[in-house]
């Protein structure tokens, strides 16, 4: 118990814990909160923040039928630069960023988790190398990971969307190798007598053990990587992160707490969404 004390007492003495310091600075936070108050939502709500080409109708901006060359054109930098800019573009951006991460990430994961796992590894080399591999790129935040993505290949989601899917597969692939090392052995020493082979067992054995893990699992990761990407927005790795990171940079207090107010109802939205998904499901 003394030691428990006293590494509690050292880590809030690191943690540099002033409450007077946070005291003496409620005005400064009122302050800053006055300057966000009301939220200004024209950013979010007038129309005149959407711009749309004169020369493209409806159906050819928003329907994905074949036009001429040059509308083509026109609608595609529509849809890559000016959308992505408005709130309701960044949003859409963030969940597909989230969306197109979590899916790559599960699709890479899955065969990963096997790999991983002592008891369906085909060789111990792989077991080990797989683990070092998934423990090494875990330990790296996916706001580093985005900080090399955008140096490499520049700012936007693309960059975002990468960081993501990398930091996704190792955290689902770490999570499916324990499930799969959980499951009744019981079963699979039952279809291994039937003389299935190592393909069948995990079929037939091993998978619908951890097909309810594998949902459980992705789709509260992609609750968190709605809330990574719009982090890794603030870096420029596309996302309502870069514009609301803009507002802040710009001092638009009032259009960044309309941003940050979407941002929250996106983020309960798709919580929930999550929620009643995984009643279903699992």
């Amino acid at each position: 118990m003394l030691l428990l004390l006293f590494v509690l007492g050292w880590a809030l003495e690191g943690a540099k814990l002033r409450p007077g310091e946070l005291f003496y600075g409620i005005p400064e936070i009122a302050m800053t909160i006055g300057r966000m108050l009301p939220p200004d939502f024209t950013k979010v709500t007038d129309s005149k923040s959407y711009y749309f080409p004169e020369s493209l109708s409806p159906s050819e901006l928003f329907l994905p039928f074949p036009v001429p060359e040059d509308k083509a054109r026109l609608r595609q930098r529509w849809w890559d630069n000016t959308f992505p800019q408005t709130v309701v573009g960044a949003t859409v951006e963030t969940i597909q960023m989230a969306l197109a991460g979590t899916f790559l990430a599960l699709v890479v994961a899955f065969p990963v988790g096997f790999l991983a796992a002592r008891n369906t590894s085909p060789h111990a080399a792989i077991y080990y190398g797989t683990r070092l591999v998934l423990n090494f790129l875990r330990t790296i935040p996916d706001l580093a990971l985005g900080l090399v993505f955008v140096a490499a290949v520049g700012l936007g989601a693309f960059a975002g969307t990468i960081a993501l899917f990398v930091h996704t597969t190792t955290v689902l692939g770490k999570l499916l190798s324990e499930s799969v090392e959980n499951i009744d052995e019981g079963v699979v020493e039952a279809i291994r007598a039937t003389g299935a082979g190592y393909g069948q067992i995990l079929a037939f054995a091993v998978l619908p053990q951890i097909l309810p893990d594998v949902i459980s699992f992705t789709l509260y990761r992609l609750e968190t990587n709605i809330r990574a990407a719009s982090v890794l927005g603030l870096i420029g790795a596309g996302g309502i992160g870069y514009l609301m990171n803009t507002s802040f940079r710009t001092f638009q207090y009032q259009e960044a707490s309309a941003i940050v107010l979407v941002l929250i109802l996106l983020v309960m939205v798709v919580d929930y969404a999550s929620y009643r998904l995984r009643q279903l499901v699992v």
